[in-house]
């Protein structure tokens, strides 16, 4: 089983502290077995600004079923733990609120655990014990009635005070009815040192507020003493005063041992007017180096304010003259600006003139392909044409070639029979020709007619 340690009650007055006995057992088991388990379960990290009331309504659907809430808490800060015994139905109680979250606007859920035991730890043997077998029931603070467990549940808060749960939460106030403690742990914040974040022997400033570790850690306080000549510190605990210029404690507030409030020391007067004078004379000497610190801290001040306010002016002429170089620049490039506009226009003009005049060419080349191909068609046709006509002359040529050739022969024939003797001529005149039928008339030839 895990053990957990807890304490409650007033520190101011009495204390209990002992150990929660948590289930864990060595076999996993699951919660749905029928399987017989305690009657007390422990409620674990309720944040402290869940009040004593706020649980009780978050319980209140099991309100009937529990028998004791105990309010205890261990050393985790701003937050608590309820112990809750059940007269029964604990395991329905752990199934419905483990997980859930306390309410819409948190967001934290509840963490529930079964209790073996809780065991109180003593602070010696033989303590004031009750009788064996014997149980004396208290009273309730609020109604004077007689708590009694088996009838209604009881609520014991941080402080051990218990009340009757219903009439706790008529009580509209945080701290406790009867000791006037909290009902819940009260949220701390957690100081630390604004130099090294060192958590102990932390020294507060009265002055400023600074927060420094002590001379045994890495003397931040004093440092700050140094730096600010801020005199007094008062270190967070014991609430004790040291006087850094003195190099002792000059005062120390008084907590009463019963409640823990502050109280008015009470001693002789003429030493507690020796003691009000001297304090009054280093509280006065300490505010009057404070006013020549902040004068000359105001005086600094004001010397670097001047120096930043001429370094400022400088950059204004500066930034003036750059403005006015700027501005001419400006008057320049809108003299351009205007000028590429007019050069722009008159470009777009030409522009538009050569868009109209390359579709007019566009429009033209169009045409000329068109009559290009016709007339292409055109001399195809006439050279067709002309071949035709060139074989046509070519075969007209040869014919007339061949019939001058024949002329020709005929022409010398005549020439050489006017030539020829009488005889030759009268026996051309009585011969005869025969023209052979494959032969050409190149090829003819006179013949003879023998007898």
């Amino acid at each position: 089983m895990g053990k957990i340690g807890f304490f409650s009650g007033n520190p101011s007055v009495e204390t209990v502290k002992g150990f929660l006995h948590i289930y864990k057992n060595n076999e996993m088991t699951s919660l749905n077995q029928g399987i017989s388990r305690s009657q007390t379960i422990c409620m674990l990290a309720v944040p402290a600004k869940l009040t004593c009331i706020d649980l009780l309504q978050f319980v209140a659907p099991s309100e009937e079923f529990i028998e004791n809430i105990k309010i205890i808490r261990d050393a985790s800060p701003n937050q608590y733990m309820a112990l809750i015994k059940f007269k029964n139905q604990a395991h329905e109680f752990y199934n419905t609120f483990n997980g859930q979250q306390y309410n819409s606007f948190e967001e934290e859920v509840c963490h529930l655990v079964y209790v073996a035991k809780v065991e109180i730890v003593k602070s010696s043997e033989g303590a004031s014990l009750a009788c064996p077998g014997l149980t004396e029931l208290p009273k309730c603070p609020v109604c004077l009635e007689r708590m009694d467990e088996s009838v209604e549940g009881v609520l014991t808060i941080l402080c051990n005070h218990s009340f009757h749960g219903s009439c706790l939460s008529k009580w509209s106030d945080t701290t406790c009815p009867v000791c006037r403690y909290l009902q819940t742990p009260e949220t701390t914040t957690e100081n630390k040192c604004f130099m090294c974040d060192s958590r102990e022997s932390l020294w507060i400033c009265l002055i400023c507020g600074h927060i420094g570790c002590g001379r045994y850690q890495s003397s931040h306080a004093y440092r700050h003493f140094e730096d600010t000549n801020h005199t007094y510190s008062l270190q967070l605990g014991t609430q004790r005063v040291w006087d850094y210029t003195g190099d002792n404690y000059v005062h120390r507030l008084v907590q009463n041992k019963t409640d823990g409030k502050l109280v008015e020391f009470v001693g002789d007067d003429e030493k507690l007017d020796s003691l009000t004078l001297e304090y009054t004379y280093l509280l006065t000497n300490q505010l009057e180096n404070q006013r020549l610190y902040f004068q000359e801290k105001v005086t600094r001040i004001e010397t670097e304010a001047a120096a930043q306010v001429a370094e400022e002016e400088e950059r204004s002429k500066k930034t003036l003259e750059e403005c006015k170089k700027l501005e001419m620049k400006l008057a320049d490039c809108e003299k351009e600006k205007r000028n590429f506009e007019k050069k722009y226009n008159q470009v777009v003009g030409k522009v538009g003139k050569l868009v109209n005049e390359l579709k007019e060419e566009k429009e033209l080349n169009k045409c000329l392909r068109e009559n290009q191909a016709a007339w292409q068609e055109k001399v195809i046709e006439i050279e067709n044409k002309f071949q035709e006509s060139e074989k046509i002359r070519t075969t007209e040529v040869r014919e007339l070639q061949e019939q001058v050739a024949d002329l020709m022969h005929h022409l010398q024939a005549q020439e050489a029979i006017a030539c020829a003797p009488q005889e030759t001529r009268q026996e051309l005149q009585e011969g005869q020709m025969f023209v052979g039928e494959g032969s050409s008339s190149q090829n003819r030839k006179p013949r003879r007619k023998h007898r």
